[in-house]
């Protein structure tokens, strides 16, 4: 593999596919983006404030805090028992509850204790024992993080809950998605050494994503659509879930702590691994960009935040292991970790 890491590239679906997303969630709504699922779930319950855990993505909370939205922050953070802190939070009438299930490494929790509405974010597990049996009023998901997208979030309600008004298309987002489509199968060639220069494609990338970041709430473009409608979803999970086995096998080191999945049912987002300090994950980061392994820091966490959040947000990093890559792949991406860990830790 040419690099690991970073946006996908274009991967071709195949047909005949067993189960997509839609066998999984029959009943849900799409939209260009996550946020814009989360964003037009608030605008129509009209809550007046939102409980969102201290460990999340800030670009993503910053959308929903432009909307005029009264948040307030709980402890969380994935290696962290949050059911105690949730059920004794201080709820107003006009709250609701956002909780996350970080990496696809919880399994089930139930908010039959919870006396607000409950909204669940399923972005790295998308049919995951905690998605596939939620008990919460609305559950959302960034379709784009963990599946070869263009773009992509929805929305579904495990209690029936219905929305007065479905997003509508945009021409801007149609767009938008056709640009990052482009993006993909450019870097696609690139991956085959057909082209060697990724600074279009790159650059098209990041103009997509703050494109998105301003973008009024939109549903998803028609070729994403026609995409999910072929991609079969399980094929994708059993690989990302055999990749992330070997991967954690090989790599165990001393250096790092690899983090589990709370059952076998639970589909990790990516191999997620966790320093003593700043400084040692700094360190191998850089060292791993250097042999074109681009980890992921999800996510940086503001100061004020509660120490142990920011700690975690300081040492981890997140390395992608899905179904992108086959078997060869995974080991040469164990071969650059092991390099990296020795070279570190010389």
């Amino acid at each position: 593999m040419k690099e690991f890491g970073s946006n996908f590239h274009y991967l071709p679906v195949e047909v005949n596919a067993v189960r997509t997303i839609g066998h999984y969630h029959p009943d849900a709504v799409y939209y260009a983006t996550g946020r814009h699922a989360l964003i037009d779930l608030y605008r129509q319950m009209g809550w007046k404030r939102l409980w969102v855990p201290e460990y999340f993505c800030y670009e993503v909370l910053g959308s929903v805090l432009r909307e005029g939205v009264n948040v307030a922050f709980y402890t969380d953070y994935p290696t962290f028992d949050e059911d105690d802190v949730v059920r004794d939070l201080p709820f107003e009438e006009g709250d609701a509850l956002f909780r996350v299930n970080y990496f696809g490494l919880r399994s089930m929790r139930s908010n039959r204790a919870i006396k607000v509405p409950v909204v669940e974010d399923h972005t790295h597990d998308l049919i995951g024992p905690w998605a596939c049996s939620s008990d919460a009023d609305w559950c959302i998901a960034s379709l784009r993080k963990t599946l070869p997208l263009a773009e992509g979030g929805m929305l579904w309600s495990p209690q029936g809950h219905e929305l007065k008004n479905e997003p509508a298309e945009s021409s801007h987002n149609k767009e938008v998605a056709a640009i990052m489509w482009n993006a993909m199968r450019q870097k696609a060639l690139y991956m085959e050494n057909k082209i060697t220069d990724k600074t279009e494609f790159r650059n098209a990338m990041i103009a997509v994503e703050e494109a998105l970041d301003s973008m009024e709430v939109s549903a998803l473009d028609p070729e994403t659509v026609d995409y999910l409608e072929q991609f079969d979803v399980d094929r994708w999970y059993k690989g990302k879930r055999e990749n992330w086995s070997l991967l954690n096998k090989v790599a165990a080191s001393d250096a790092f702590k690899i983090l589990e999945p709370e059952t076998t049912g639970c589909n990790p987002f990516s191999m997620t691994i966790v320093f003593s300090d700043k400084e040692a994950r700094n360190r191998f980061r850089k060292a791993l960009i250097d042999n074109d392994v681009y980890p992921a820091i999800l996510w940086n966490t503001p100061d004020e935040k509660t120490p142990i959040v920011k700690d975690f947000s300081q040492q981890m990093l997140s390395i992608h292991c899905d179904t992108r890559y086959n078997k060869d792949d995974i080991m040469d991406l164990y071969g650059i970790i092991n390099h990296c860990n020795s070279y570190c830790n010389d």
